[in-house]
């Protein structure tokens, strides 16, 4: 399991999201944790010094119920009458409520009138009327026929006697528009019903008049009477033609028989006549008897000429008849000829009377439907009058008081609850405003992941910061603490320079900083100290040669000779080599200051030391100058394999950081990572931000044993 302070070594060198991750966030919150808090305590105070100074009000609300059926004057309603069930007419109801003539109607209630309390400072109704207006809300109530009139003010009593007056005053002024309007009403019904009454008496004697002229006392009956002589006529007519038809067609059809010679009995049949059946009946009898005689006995036989002569009496007899019957159809054929066109001129003259009596009647009916009509009328406002008369003293119904205001028995506004909780989620909101606020204004690098967006470089482990030891002590404290959070930081970072694919053949190491300060020299000597500790022959090059730390370091007294001499030529840096400071560790110490550093650091007598040193070393670290404003730094990376940038936690800057990145890529030699430095792990906000696995349990894996037992 990997260390908790070891950055991700499998992480693209490349610059990361941008966005802070719950870790990162978490710690952002805790490390300004303070400054929230005191933004919020203020912003709460500020809210419970308001509410403690705020008048409380309360509010008193009265309900109007609005009708909207109407009771109609007229039975006219769509001319007469308006919509009340419109928006407009509630929209005017609300409107109404809220005028100024209704507020001073109300303002002269004898409770408030007699409440000395109520608007003091103003004298007259307008001037208190203005002033209850600022108090007064009309709220009609969604899908509903409610109104709610409320009624907000210091004094729950004045709240509820001013929502009750102006309900109670709006009531009684439609009492009163309602009880005019009904007088209105009554006088303008009175005046259409004269009218009317005057309207209907001259249209009776102008029927009157029209009767006299066509002398009818009623034209109605005499047109029934044609209509009925009419009908008459017309079946009369019809029947006569039918029965002429049937005779014509007989006429006809004996005068071609007689005309063609039949013979007599064919024609007795074709005239259909009673007498003319019967006496040929007869003579087919007696036909019939002549020749049964016929068979019996000769022609002399004298019962056969009696038979024979009746036969011919027989014959002569039909023969009579039959000219008779012709006769008699002819006279028939006659009188039907002459009885249609009687009944035809007939029918004709009564048609002519019923036009007459048709275009009469037009003028009749039009003079008869006016009188109905205006009799109608003037039943139907006699009718009305009557009701408005009885209507106008009953209580309106168009509004009325759903339910009275009460005084309130607490404040309505400012709620404490609710007022605390706004001060207090807003103190919230603006506390976590100032803590992001500062913490993106504040520009020094204080996690992992700020750093590698920042520098684009993995942060290859985060260094404890060591409190309560003295400068020598904290620069070799990996030598004078065998366990402990520090020194297995320095063993992670020596273990992650070693097993890294692309670091295997790293053996020269450079450690910078962007500025003084930031602990590059204790990191050179720690893990050096740490390779050392690893059987690998390691040495430790002081270049800084400006501010060397190798006295406070290593607790010496004077500066000896180092590689300041070595480069000047005035000692071989095997003389200058100290082997005893730190067992298996060997250090070249800085030297003398010089009066030009980087002239002596770019001669070319460094480069033999160098190839010399990379000879017999298997690791060397070089605890070089910071890169802002000194270019030793940059001089000395032409000797080494990589760059161990340090960045100081709460110290370094951005900028600045950034710049000396810049300047290191410039240059051939690759950065290998960062190493945020001073760490402070007890920090709440590092606590959970380093500490993935708990910090009492990491403190304890890592004590000795007797130590652990004893916590």
């Amino acid at each position: 399991m990997s260390s908790p302070y070891i950055a991700n070594t499998n992480q693209s060198e490349e610059t990361t999201s941008h966005l802070p991750d719950w870790r990162e966030i978490l710690a952002i919150l805790i490390e300004r944790m303070w400054i929230g808090i005191a933004v919020a305590a203020v912003v709460f105070a500020g809210f419970f010094i308001q509410l403690k100074r705020t008048v409380p009000y309360y509010r008193s609300t009265a309900v109007l119920m609005v009708d909207l059926q109407a009771r109609p004057i007229l039975n006219y309603q769509d001319i007469l009458m308006h919509n009340r069930a419109n928006l407009e007419y509630f929209n005017t109801v609300v409107k109404t409520l809220y005028s100024r003539s209704m507020l001073e109607k109300a303002v002269q209630d004898e409770r408030l009138a007699a409440n000395p309390d109520f608007f003091p400072n103003r004298l007259t109704v307008a001037e208190k009327a203005a002033a209850a207006q600022r108090f007064l809300t009309i709220e009609p109530v969604e899908k509903s026929r409610l109104i709610h009139v409320t009624v907000e003010h210091p004094d729950p009593q004045i709240a509820s006697d001013l929502a009750n007056a102006v309900a109670r005053a709006y009531i009684q002024q439609q009492l009163e528009n309602r009880m005019s309007a009904s007088l209105e009403a009554i006088d303008w019904l009175q005046d259409k019903s004269e009218e009317y009454r005057n309207k209907l008496d001259e249209g009776l004697l102008a029927l009157q008049k029209y009767r006299e002229q066509n002398e009818s006392v009623s034209l109605e009956e005499d047109q029934n009477i044609v209509i009925a002589k009419l009908k008459t006529l017309n079946a009369a007519l019809t029947e006569s033609q039918t029965e002429l038809i049937g005779v014509r067609s007989r006429r006809n059809a004996v005068q071609e028989q007689i005309q063609k010679g039949i013979p007599l009995e064919e024609l007795a049949v074709q005239l259909d006549d009673e007498g003319l059946t019967e006496a040929l009946m007869h003579l087919r009898q007696q036909r019939r008897k002549v020749a049964q005689l016929q068979q019996r006995y000769k022609e002399g036989w004298p019962e056969l000429q009696e038979a024979v002569k009746i036969e011919q009496d027989l014959t002569a007899r039909l023969q009579e008849a039959c000219d008779l019957a012709v006769v008699a159809l002819e006279r028939r054929y006659e009188a039907l000829v002459s009885r249609e066109e009687g009944l035809q001129e007939a029918l004709k003259t009564q048609e002519q009377l019923s036009f007459s009596l048709a275009r009469q009647l037009i003028r009749y009916d039009d003079l008869k439907r006016n009188i109905e009509a205006d009799q109608e009328i003037y039943n139907a406002m006699l009718e009305k009058m009557k009701e408005t008369s009885i209507s106008e003293t009953l209580p309106s119904e168009m509004i009325r008081l759903a339910e009275e205001a009460r005084p309130a028995g607490r404040p309505f506004r400012p709620v404490p609850v609710k007022v605390l909780s706004r001060g207090l989620l807003l103190g919230v909101v603006l506390g976590l405003m100032a803590i992001f606020l500062l913490h993106y204004m504040d520009q020094r690098l204080r996690r992992d992941d700020e750093v590698e967006r920042l520098l684009g470089v993995p942060v290859l482990t985060s260094l404890p910061f060591i409190e309560g030891e003295s400068v020598s002590e904290r620069g070799i404290y990996c030598h004078l603490h065998k366990t402990g959070e520090v020194p297995e930081a320095f063993r992670t970072l020596r273990t992650v320079l070693q097993v890294k694919p692309s670091l295997k053949n790293t053996q020269v190491f450079l450690i910078t900083s962007t500025q003084p300060g930031e602990g590059k020299s204790l990191v050179a000597t720690n893990l050096s100290i740490c390779f050392a500790q690893d059987d690998r022959k390691t040495l430790l090059i002081g270049a800084d040669l400006r501010r060397p730390a190798y006295k406070s370091t290593f607790n010496v007294d004077h500066m000896p000779p180092g590689l300041s001499e070595v480069l000047k030529g005035s000692a071989s840096w095997r003389e200058v080599i100290n082997a005893e400071l730190i067992p298996g560790l060997d250090i070249l110490p800085p030297g003398r200051i010089p009066d030009r550093p980087a002239e002596l650091i770019g001669n070319s007598v460094l480069d033999g030391v160098m190839a010399e040193i990379r000879e017999e070393y298997d690791q060397v670290v070089i605890d070089c100058s910071p890169l802002m404003g000194i270019s030793d730094a940059l001089l000395m990376m032409e000797y080494a394999d990589g760059v161990l940038f340090v960045v100081r936690q709460g110290i370094t800057h951005r900028l600045g950081a950034r710049h000396a990145m810049r300047r290191i890529q410039e240059t051939d030699t690759p950065c290998i990572g960062a190493l945020l430095n001073g760490v402070n792990l007890k920090s709440l906000s590092n606590y959970y931000y380093y500490r993935r696995y708990g910090g009492y349990e990491y403190r304890q894996y890592y004590m000795k044993p007797e130590t652990s037992d004893r916590a």
